[in-house]
């Protein structure tokens, strides 16, 4: 692999002329910049959801390729070398331009495209929204497609950074870092109550005290849910949390089937069967939330993106 030195400080054409004659891949690039943000191999590979030791073969054409080290091992975990960090504004800038002007994407026609868009969302928002994207844009895109990419809260803004998810949909007080947001639509909690546990009447403090329960575990969603299921364990107590789950329509479906109850996204109501449970008002004051899209400021002009987020902004009332 013949060596080349970046330059930081020259034009896209320099840029270019350098990503090509080092002969180094858009992969090779990500590695680089993934291992200098987790400062880990596996964390490298974890965030760019490839196998580490594919991983570390990228990494070792590196070193051959400059001829350094440029991450050594440290208490801190990798650490970059000199030559690493003098390199990096150049790899940002051509990872940059490649996304931007070099990647086949700098017009978008929804008519001709067949790209595949990366949408993150709970199990819920998938179902809320895939359906009704899909019926929305099947005139207009025939050809574009969809991945409903799970949600994982500590690799998000990674996989947003990266371009791996396109558009996350959901309620995340805590991201940052370039990440940008448009509110779709309000949100607020109810109980989704078996009728043979409760066939009539409104559901009280005691009674909810003292019901079964079935709590989704906020911390596989990373977003506000994770409050709202502390509140509900300190009122309930662990003795009456039947069963844990990692996700609302499979709580949801438990719930119908047995006197459990569950609080979840009022959305979820109308996936249930009416005569089975009620929705009723929690007795406690939860705190609503605001569902929202996501995306890096890096694909904040990449007109693909730019037409996706339209789309889902368009819909905004996405179960209705």
């Amino acid at each position: 692999m013949k060596k080349c030195r970046f330059l930081s400080d020259g034009g896209e054409s320099e840029l270019v002329g350098a990503v090509e004659s080092i002969m180094l891949s858009f992969l090779h690039l990500t590695v680089f910049e993934a291992i200098m943000r987790t400062k880990s191999v596996s964390g490298a590979a974890e965030a760019l959801d490839v196998p580490q030791p594919t991983l570390s073969r990228y990494l070792k054409q590196l070193r051959e390729h400059f001829g350094n080290q440029l991450f050594v091992r440290t208490r801190n975990g990798l650490e970059p070398t000199s030559v690493a960090i003098s390199a990096m504004v150049a790899v940002s800038q051509a990872l940059e331009l490649y996304r931007t002007r070099l990647s086949g994407h700098t017009e978008f026609d929804p008519s001709l495209s067949d790209r595949n868009f990366n949408i993150a969302a709970s199990d819920v928002g998938h179902l809320l929204v895939l359906p009704r994207l899909v019926e929305w844009v099947r005139p207009i895109a025939p050809r574009v497609r969809f991945k409903a990419v799970p949600l994982g809260g500590e690799k998000l803004i990674a996989r947003l950074e990266t371009g791996e998810v396109d558009v996350a949909i959901g309620s995340f007080p805590a991201l940052f870092a370039g990440v940008l947001e448009q509110a779709l639509f309000t949100e607020e909690y109810v109980c989704v109550v078996p009728r043979s546990y409760l066939p009539e009447g409104r559901l009280t403090v005691s009674r909810f005290k003292a019901a079964r329960h079935i709590l989704v575990d906020g911390r596989h969603l990373g977003h506000v849910h994770e409050d709202v299921e502390k509140m509900l364990r300190k009122m309930v107590g662990t003795a009456n949390i039947t069963v844990m789950a990692e996700n609302f329509l499979l709580s949801a479906h438990i719930a119908e089937q047995s006197e459990l109850i569950l609080t979840a996204p009022s959305r979820l109501t109308g996936l249930l069967k009416a005569e089975r449970v009620r929705i009723l008002q929690p007795p406690i004051t939860l705190p609503g939330f605001t569902v929202k899209q996501y995306w890096h400021e890096r694909f904040h002009e990449d007109p693909g993106n730019r037409w996706l987020r339209t789309i889902l902004s368009r819909m905004r009332g996405l179960s209705h």
